[in-house]
């Protein structure tokens, strides 16, 4: 079981979207997939129960358990903490210096637990050709962060997408290609390393299934496209 813990100090970065968009990539390619929301704000959990109300095929979304979070994933597979025992780390950050001024933390702990971490850019300026991309990676890598070539551009239909139960990469769209780009990068660079795995796709227990929260279709919104998470 791959353990992947989403960090960032800093608030609003896009761990809870980063989550559900590599978990709905882990589950195109067969994986089954588990998320541990411990958001103060469960968006995650509140995304999963819309989806499964909405008969869309769905990861496991739980928040922590009364017990805490070690007792939690040793109940997936005798494991004690998400980070200490993870096998992987990414780390959100949107290019800002504010932002990345906190990412340097995030590493530090990361790495203290030896593990494998990646930084990916999130809620870039969609015009890569924009200079704070550019200066965000390469002050990254001054400090030895392994960071992601693509940079996830900020798009308006990652919070519609949201709205509907879904992600932005679901069918089509501009999202698409950018998350299977990130996808790629996290297999090559061993974050979440192809390995063997169950074909089916979890789905949640019914009893953790509510009424979706009611929202109205946007017009507006373009094509859909292409925190601790826990992957198994």
């Amino acid at each position: 079981m791959l353990v992947v813990a989403v960090l960032a100090r800093k608030g609003g970065t896009g761990k809870s979207t980063a989550v559900r968009c590599l978990a709905v990539e882990a589950l195109k390619v067969g994986r089954r997939v588990v998320v541990i929301d411990a958001d103060p704000q469960p968006t995650c959990y509140r995304w999963g129960q819309r989806r499964a109300a909405a008969g869309i095929p769905v990861p496991l979304v739980v928040v922590p358990a009364p017990g805490g979070l070690a007792a939690q994933i040793e109940g997936y597979r005798a494991l004690n903490a998400a980070l200490d025992h993870s096998t992987g780390a990414l780390v959100v950050t949107r290019p800002n210096p504010e932002d990345l001024e906190s990412v340097q933390e995030s590493l530090r702990v990361a790495s203290a637990q030896r593990r494998r971490t990646g930084v990916i850019l999130w809620q870039a300026p969609p015009d890569k050709r924009v200079k704070a991309v550019a200066l965000a990676r390469e002050a990254l890598e001054a400090i030895g962060a392994d960071v992601c070539p693509t940079a996830i551009s900020a798009s308006i239909s990652y919070p519609y997408a949201y709205a509907e139960g879904l992600t932005p990469q679901e069918p089509e769209g501009r999202a698409r290609a950018e998350l299977a780009e990130v996808w790629g990068w996290l297999q090559r660079s061993g974050i979440m390393a192809v390995g063997s795995y169950d074909k089916a796709a979890s789905m949640p227990d019914n009893s953790q299934v509510k009424a979706p929260v009611e929202t109205k279709n946007r017009k507006g919104r373009g094509k859909a496209a292409s925190k601790s998470e826990v992957t198994a």
